[in-house]
């Protein structure tokens, strides 16, 4: 089909003979449709209709045109899209175009009889527009400027936040003999033919979404003031596409009448509301799914809130749309802490496309026009949502390089007696006199205060210092790491266990924290020379000043309980291959890898049986297999392994990730303390000890050492481990940190891709294959000055700011390009395009902070437009059929192509309770137990399961890449297997996603364990909560879903007490 269409034509480019027939069906590509009608609008199904009825398209905006040249529709399968072509009638040399990749299509209608010359899109999500200018350059070449639109006319703009689907009029055909468009249309386009319906449906104009209907809905909204979560949710019908204008009005008296006599839980029910009606069978009248979720929601409890956390409200604008989602649980900072009781009156919101996905500039498109105007305007004027003003806030660098920023509407302060607004938050973080010329550093100063953190310890003034950094021959060794005594460790890890659960209670106690403490950022570690309550911090940890403070909370951003696992990745493979790591044993390693993988299978029901539950010794396998289980095997072990191919997420043995601190004896040297052990140049140390390990585990010998992202070859360092800490050392008791040295020519983390000790993690590996590498000089690039005005920076000049790091922050781009250019240049990682290229994005980090970007034009271009075989796409609908790719022969290709997958199917669990593990684990139940019978009335499992099931189906729908819910196996595993063209974003959805489960799990497994928390009655109810699981799951009813996970956490806390019971 296509492809042997695209392989003729690329060989014939190459001769001098080309295939008329081919050539005849490029030209007809190019030349496209002739289009009488373009409409938007939106589908309506009516509430009586089954679902075989078809659905009518409501036209809110159309363009109608006289002339068939005006208008076209265009097949460009090279860029996987279909493009419809505008000539502006007052302007020729400019056009409109609206752009439809074929991904974005979710299904195309045609008639039946193909005598009406239509085509309707249903789409996933709105279409990119575009304007595009022809001028003509230096007097008589013509360039195109092609540039990122919100809106075709005014007219377009009103309706374009709600209605995005399209339907397009095809002019007859006569210039094709008669051949009838459609069919042509069809032939023409065999990717998108499986998407096709062919359905008669009507279309007409209902004004859905005028100005006069818009304007009815919002003086609603409005009235709810009082209740501005409840309104946020109202909003979100209509934001989101789920309702139009008159199925809401018509909604107005229930959804009123839930406000008014169940004010304190509407919001929660409306939220469930807004996820059912989205989800809803398309026939089903948006009334009746209202009530049925009025029913099961009004009985429902309410979650508390756990300590550290609140409920979120997000909004995401996106060149078209103001997207609204949750509230949702969320980490807490150091403002809304301040500002607890108000958190409804503070949002989160992004700037995505409209896929969802970080913008994505390129050098064709112009996207800084749509951002300033998009973007820039909300930041810099704010904008009302549901009755409710919001102004920007700030943000934290983290959430920035996402593309997510706070907002807050002023709200009256109660225990001041004042109102707050955004400027007066900002104002009482501190004093950033020193980077106030800097918007970039002004912003990430501000940042400081929305890093996510937990609250511990209140110190007073007395009780910490500043002290010097330790430096030499101005090398800085302590940039970002202070102290603090043992007793004040062990109060912070109190007041963070407070809360926690046991297991979490239970890991090995850190001996060093990441912290914010007024204006102070970065590291502090155990030191055994401090005594009782005290901190010293220095002055590389202190980016602004905070004055007037006798008290100061310490926050912690991260505690490090135990060490994260070390892992390969397509840049550290590239320059591990280029110094002298060879390719067989890279392909070993992932090997063993995979083979671990599947060898998990067998481990975890063995691990069972050792712990001696009596669970057939002979094959324990058989009798713990269950449907489910078996699914979530092959899901984890589908998931781990399209990670090793197209990211080369390969574990690497012996191998740790690690915070980097440094040693405080060079700092008691200057202090006058004689007789101090000092680490030397090229030395670490690190003492690893994870839960339940009964004796830490010293490193020794020879380590690779690396910090990610790694693109210079000089990145991977090579240093010895020193073991067991000398008796007359300050490291002796740190645990699950790196040590790195404070004397020596160079910082050893400054060495690493520009490291430094404020909470960098490094990777120390001792796999003795990857530690031959020939030696490699780090990088040392000049410092770059940061961007500074000529006068003070204010806030709009911080909203420029973020403005242009949307549109020109290219560290991806930098970083895919070194890779593939390391795989086509000679000397790979080292040749001096490479080089560059590195230089490159080590300025490209450092923007966000300095204010100084890389522009695209600075890169260098690819040398062939053939692409290596590692870079094809795991969505087959994003791989273009017209890209050339080569098989390469470095070591990614070699990885890429050694591993063969299976087709990623979605998993589908069959009905059926475990009576294996029931038959197994009751006596062990039945003799801690004695007598006990199942209540009669399990009325209150009913509860609790029904919560925890709307909640589970909450989660599978918000966090989705698609419209399609997660899995209840995706759940389990804390992992979505959809593919997505951005790892960042997926990442994201991912962490948000588990955050809620977090919370759903421990709510769950605290209402499963009642009062008193003593091991018989835990028991006994853990082991209720399971039989009923079983019995749920096996009915086959839409009430299964939820029910294997359900039934985990039961078993887990059978099993924990039974463990706990065996102990005693």
């Amino acid at each position: 089909m296509e492809t042997s269409i695209l392989n003729e034509h690329t060989h014939a480019t190459d001769s001098s003979f080309f295939d008329p027939d081919i050539q005849r069906q490029i030209d007809a590509r190019t030349n496209g449709f002739a289009v009488c009608k373009v409409q938007i609008g939106t589908f309506y199904c009516p509430g009586t209709a089954g679902p075989p009825s078809p659905r009518t398209f409501f036209i809110e905006w159309e363009m109608v045109f006289q002339r068939p040249s005006m208008a076209w529709l265009r097949l460009e399968s090279y860029h996987k899209q279909i493009r419809i072509e505008i000539v502006d009638s007052t302007k020729e040399s400019a056009h409109y175009g609206i752009i439809m990749k074929f991904n974005n299509i979710a299904e195309m209608t045609v008639p039946c009889d193909f005598r009406e010359g239509y085509i309707c899109f249903d789409l996933v999500t709105p279409p990119v527009f575009q304007k595009e200018v022809h001028y003509l350059q230096d007097g008589s070449s013509n360039k195109q400027c092609s540039q990122r639109i919100s809106e075709l006319c005014a007219e377009h703009g009103v309706v374009a936040p709600y209605a995005h689907h399209l339907r397009i009029v095809l002019c007859d055909d006569d210039d094709h003999h008669g051949s009838n468009v459609l069919a042509r249309f069809q032939d023409l386009c065999p990717e998108i033919c499986p998407l096709i319906r062919y359905v008669t449906m009507d279309a007409r104009k209902e004004g859905l979404f005028d100005s006069t209907n818009l304007d009815y809905v919002d003086e609603w909204v409005k009235t709810l003031g009082d209740n501005w979560r409840a309104a946020f949710q109202v909003k979100a019908l209509l934001n989101n596409g789920i309702a139009h204008t008159r199925d809401m009005l018509k909604l107005r008296p229930r959804i009123d009448s839930l406000i008014s006599h169940h004010g304190s839980i509407a919001a929660e029910v409306m939220r469930y509301f807004v996820e059912a009606a989205a989800n809803r069978p398309k026939a089903q009248p948006l009334q009746k799914c209202f009530e049925a979720t009025l029913q099961r929601q009004l009985r429902r409890r309410q979650f508390i809130v756990p300590k550290g956390r609140f409920f979120c409200h997000r909004a995401t604008f996106t060149p078209t749309r103001l997207l609204l989602e949750g509230p949702n649980i969320s980490g807490s900072n150091r403002v809304l802490r301040k500002f607890q009781g108000y958190e409804d009156y503070f949002l989160r919101l992004s700037f995505r496309d409209e896929d969802g996905l970080q913008y994505r500039c390129t050098r064709d498109v112009d996207h800084e026009t749509l951002l300033r105007d998009r973007v820039g305007k909300a930041l810099k004027e704010g904008f009302d949502l549901a009755g409710r003003h919001f102004q920007f806030l700030g943000y934290s660098c983290s959430a920035l390089k996402a593309q997510t920023v706070w907002f807050v509407s002023p709200f009256f302060w109660h225990p001041a007696k004042e109102w707050v607004t955004a400027e007066r938050i900002r104002d009482s973080l501190g004093n950033f006199e020193g980077v106030i010329y800097s918007p970039s550093k002004y912003g990430a100063r501000i940042a400081q205060a929305f890093t996510a953190t937990d609250s511990s310890i209140t110190l007073h003034k007395s009780q910490w210092k500043e002290v010097p950094d330790v430096e030499q021959n101005d090398i800085l060794f302590t940039d970002g790491v202070g102290t603090i005594s043992q007793g004040l460790a062990d109060l912070i890890w109190k007041m963070l266990c407070n809360g926690r659960s046991d297991d979490e209670a239970n890991t090995v106690q850190p001996t060093a924290y990441q912290i914010r403490f007024l204006g102070y950022k970065g590291m502090v570690v155990v030191d055994p020379f401090l005594s009782g309550i005290y901190m010293r911090l220095r002055p590389s940890m202190r980016k602004f000043d905070v004055e007037g403070k006798d008290y100061a909370e310490v926050e912690i951003a991260s505690a490090f309980c135990s060490p994260k696992a070390a892992q390969l990745n397509r840049p550290l493979v590239t320059v591990l291959e280029d110094r002298g790591v060879p390719i067989q044993a890279l392909l070993e390693l992932q090997e063993k890898a995979v083979s671990s993988t599947r060898g998990a299978v067998e481990s975890v029901p063995m691990r069972l049986n050792s712990l001696g539950f009596g669970l057939n010794p002979g094959n324990p396998r058989k009798r713990l297999d269950t449907p489910f289980l078996s699914s979530l095997r092959s899901s984890a072990i589908n998931y781990v392994l399209r990670s090793i191919k197209y990211r080369a997420r390969i574990p690497i043995p012996e191998s740790y990730m690690l915070p980097g601190v440094a040693d405080e004896g060079p700092a008691y040297v200057n202090m006058g303390y004689e007789d101090v052990y000092c680490l030397p140049e090229g030395k670490i140390f690190a003492c690893i000890q994870k839960s339940g390990d009964m004796e830490p585990t010293w490193i020794r010998g020879p380590c690779v050492i690396y910090r990610s992202p790694v693109i210079h070859p000089g990145d991977v360092q090579c240093v010895e481990a020193i073991g067991k800490a000398p008796q007359n050392c300050l490291f002796g008791t740190l645990k699950n940190v790196v040590v790195f040295p404070a004397q020596g020519t160079r910082s050893l983390p400054n060495s690493l891709a520009g490291g430094d000790l404020d909470g960098d993690m490094y990777e120390v590996v001792q796999y003795g294959p990857l530690l031959d590498l020939k030696p490699q000089v780090p990088a040392a690039y000049p410092l770059v000055e940061p961007y500074k005005l000529d006068r003070r920076s204010t806030v709009d000049d911080v909203c420029d700011f973020i403005v242009e790091y949307i549109n020109s922050d290219n560290v991806g781009l930098i970083a895919d390009r070194h890779l593939i250019m390391a795989d086509q240049l000679e000397g790979g990682t080292l040749n001096p395009t490479c080089l560059k290229l590195a230089e490159l994005h080590s300025r490209a980090v450092d923007y966000l902070k300095n204010g100084r970007k890389v522009t695209i034009d600075e890169l260098p271009r690819l040398p062939a437009l053939s692409q290596p075989d590692w870079r094809e796409s795991e969505q087959p609908m994003q791989s273009s059929n017209y890209r050339d790719y080569h098989e390469s022969s470095r070591a990614l290709g070699r990885l890429y192509r050694n591993i063969m997958l299976e087709e990623n199917r979605r998993p589908h669990v069959q009905s059926g309770r475990n009576e294996a593990i029931s038959s197994a684990l009751w006596p062990l139940v039945q003799r801690r137990l004695h007598s006990h019978k199942p209540p009669t009335d399990q009325s209150w499992l009913d509860s609790i399961y029904a919560i925890y099931r709307e909640e589970l189906i909450y989660i599978s729908t918000t966090y989705s890449l698609s419209k399609t819910p997660l899995s209840e196996e995706e759940l389990v595993m804390g992992m979505i297997l959809a593919t997505c063209s951005s790892e960042g974003h997926k990442r994201e959805r991912v962490f948000a996603m588990n955050e809620s489960l977090s919370f759903l799990l421990r709510a769950t497994r605290d209402s499963l364990a009642g009062e008193p928390r003593e091991t018989y009655g835990q028991l006994a109810r853990a082991w209720d909560a399971w039989i009923y699981s079983q019995r749920v799951s096996e009915d086959g009813s839409e009430s299964q879903f939820g029910s294997h996970s359900f039934g985990l956490i039961a078993l887990g806390l059978v099993l924990k007490n039974l463990a706990r019971s065996h102990a005693s």
